[in-house]
């Protein structure tokens, strides 16, 4: 189907053909076992929920007990009668944790970034963002009419050419993943710190798929590196590592001020549902008391299966996260390999153009703390299975 310019011919001949391994519909859930109506029981290693606390008992019965006190929605946006002692808890546990001054949670982390970039920047700004950023960052950015200049992925170089390029703007304004969700690496947030230091320009960092599971604090990829005081924002959600939805943003008193008031996102969207906010805090509350522990387990397992993946030959990018991808190239052949897995019991994320640059096809492996080393040891050896029958 071609639309406003667009096709999906691809996506097209794969559901005609019964292959396509995009929306399943899973039926059951039992940890880590899924059930679908096509594949039937699978192994779930395509999930972002890192820590596993999306099945954690704690966070259900908060949900249950949230949902009992104050229903199963709000009166209305957080601006007006939508807040409840919930959502002010949330961000004063994020508030605590972090260190930063301020805390505001939204509905979802795109609403964040639509909210964070759109406010920050103008037409007499410059937003330099990182060539792989996600989609949302994008999307803030042609939102806040700023210039738009980017950088080949974590380029250092090239980002300092740009800041010397646009040193007259008004505002320059550097945004990056902390983690980079389809190809495992990190930001290299110390060396962009700097250069934003050198040349006055403020650092937006989304830590989507690093809060909770990276840093000494379990904080992200600039906790990580020791510079989380230098980032002027952090955007955050709850839907990876934290087991629940939700947005949030952690920055300065001002800036807080800025987005609850001024920020569409935010005054014109209800905020989290009370369920989705019960376990939101709870989750928050476990990884302070157990987040060293649940990060040590997620490592340990990162480390089984990379270390299993690299002995069988597959060929890994360079991750440094408990994002795992495979490459595997050509689209067709990367999601006749997901299938293949599907149908011996492995579900991975399958990565395609456009959501990886054409010919970059990619099996997305989420690994998860609440994994057995069994559980590890049966997605090595499909995986070697499906390398040496497609050639990988």
């Amino acid at each position: 189907m071609t639309l406003f310019g667009k096709s999906t011919a691809l996506y097209d001949e794969w559901e005609d053909e019964g292959v396509s391994p995009f929306f399943p519909v899973i039926e059951t859930n039992r940890g880590h076992h899924v059930t679908t109506a096509k594949h039937g029981d699978l192994l779930m290693f395509g999930s972002c929920d890192y820590l596993g606390l999306s099945q954690n008992p704690a966070l259900k019965q908060a949900a249950i007990d949230a949902i009992q006190e104050f229903g199963t929605n709000t009166y209305g946006a957080q601006l007006l009668c939508g807040r409840t002692r919930l959502h002010d808890g949330i961000e004063a546990k994020l508030r605590a944790l972090s260190g930063k001054e301020s805390a505001i949670l939204f509905p979802s982390g795109m609403a964040a970034n639509l909210a964070v970039i759109s406010t920050i920047a103008s037409d007499e700004d410059v937003i330099l963002c990182d060539r792989t950023a996600h989609v949302s960052i994008y999307m803030g950015s042609w939102l806040s009419g700023a210039e738009l200049r980017t950088f080949p992925h974590n380029n250092v170089k090239k980002l300092e050419a740009l800041l010397r390029k646009e040193k007259d703007k008004r505002r320059r304004v550097i945004l990056v993943d902390g983690l980079y969700s389809a190809d495992g690496d990190f930001a290299p947030l110390k060396e962009i710190t700097a250069l934003a230091q050198e040349h006055d320009a403020q650092v937006i960092v989304d830590e989507a798929h690093s809060f909770g599971a990276i840093g000494p604090n379990g904080l992200g990829v600039a906790d990580h590196f020791g510079v989380l005081d230098r980032v002027d924002a952090v955007v955050g959600t709850m839907s990876k590592a934290l087991g629940s939805v939700g947005g949030f943003v952690l920055t300065s008193k001002d800036f807080e001020r800025q987005l609850r008031y001024l920020a569409p996102s935010y005054t014109s969207s209800r905020g989290s549902a009370p369920g989705v906010a019960g376990a939101s805090l709870a989750s928050l509350e476990l990884v302070e008391e157990h987040g060293g522990e649940l990060r040590a387990r997620l490592d340990q397992n990162v480390r089984s299966v990379i270390d299993g993946l690299t002995e069988a030959g597959l060929n890994l990018m360079r991750t440094t996260s408990h994002i795992v991808p495979v490459l595997i190239g050509d689209e067709r052949k990367t999601v006749a390999v997901s299938n293949w897995l599907m149908d011996h019991g492995i579900f991975v994320g399958t990565f395609v153009h456009p959501h990886v640059p054409t010919g970059e096809g990619r099996l997305r492996i989420g690994v998860t703390s609440t994994h057995t080393q069994a559980e590890c040891a049966v997605l090595v050896e499909r995986l070697t299975e499906a390398r040496n029958k497609f050639s990988l």
